[in-house]
Formats: C-alpha cells, sequence, structure tokens
C-alpha cells in the first residue's frame, strides 16, 4: 500500500452549518485560507487525516505499469473522532500535473470510523505514477 499524505489540520470551530471542508495535500489550514483558492469553511474534526491509496498492476496504466484502485481515509490522532463527520459526504479527487483531476470517488463517512474507503473504486483507475496530489472534501 503506497501512502499520500494529505494534510487536514483543519481549522475547527469556522461557523458555516453545512458547509464542505476541504484538505489539500502538504498544505496546513489555518484562519480562512488554504492556499490555491481553497477556503476552509467549517470543520467536523480538527485532527489530521491521511489519504492513503492502494495500487495494481495495469497494462493500461501508461506503458503498462501500476494504477490507483482504492483510497482510504484515517484519522491519525491518538484518539480518532470522526465522529462529527458521520452521515457527511466525501469526495477524494487524485491530483496530476498542474492540478489536473485523474479521477474521483465518492462516498459517505461511516458511524463509528476511525478510516474509510469508498464503496466502489475509480472507474477509469489512473496510473500511480501521474499522482502528483490529492484533495479531500468532506460535507462539500
Amino acid at each position: 500500500m503506497k501512502a499520500f499524505r494529505a494534510l487536514g489540520a483543519i481549522a475547527a470551530g469556522v461557523a458555516a452549518l453545512g458547509a464542505g471542508q476541504a484538505l489539500a495535500a502538504g498544505l496546513n489550514a489555518s484562519g480562512q485560507s488554504l492556499g490555491s483558492g481553497q477556503q476552509v469553511v467549517s470543520a467536523c474534526t480538527s485532527d489530521t487525516l491521511l489519504v492513503s491509496y492502494t495500487t495494481a498492476y495495469s497494462a493500461s496504466a501508461g506503458s503498462g505499469g501500476y494504477a490507483v484502485t482504492d483510497v482510504t481515509v484515517s484519522d491519525t490522532a491518538t484518539t480518532p473522532d470522526l465522529a462529527a463527520c458521520a452521515g457527511q459526504t466525501y469526495r477524494v479527487t487524485l491530483l496530476g500535473a498542474g492540478g489536473t483531476s485523474l479521477g474521483e470517488v465518492t462516498g459517505t463517512v461511516p458511524s463509528q470510523a476511525t478510516s474509510f474507503s469508498p464503496a466502489t473504486g475509480f472507474a477509469s483507475p489512473p496510473a500511480a505514477s501521474a499522482v502528483t496530489g490529492v484533495s479531500l472534501v468532506l460535507g462539500g
């Protein structure tokens, strides 16, 4: 399993009921900005989240290589707290050069979870070598 870190030291307590939360690869959120024009509008957890992905050999993955087949979002805190996120939708987008979307998966955060994965993987698994970043949106 190859881990790709998507950081989310999300700024907790920013008011906006029902609005989405955004995390971006390698960026720490603080205040109202997250960088690259993205904005943190509220948070269901202040814990750091890790997005990891699994790969499998695929002849169609650019000259026969490895493709990303699934992702898992994990709460890395000593005492994980995703209770407030339960029932919210999420979207994980794998990013390539220039921030282009290589594929995305969606789902709903299960209750009492410390990690979660979508029920189905990528419709067209992207080549692992093309992945340069990841975007995670909770509740949006």
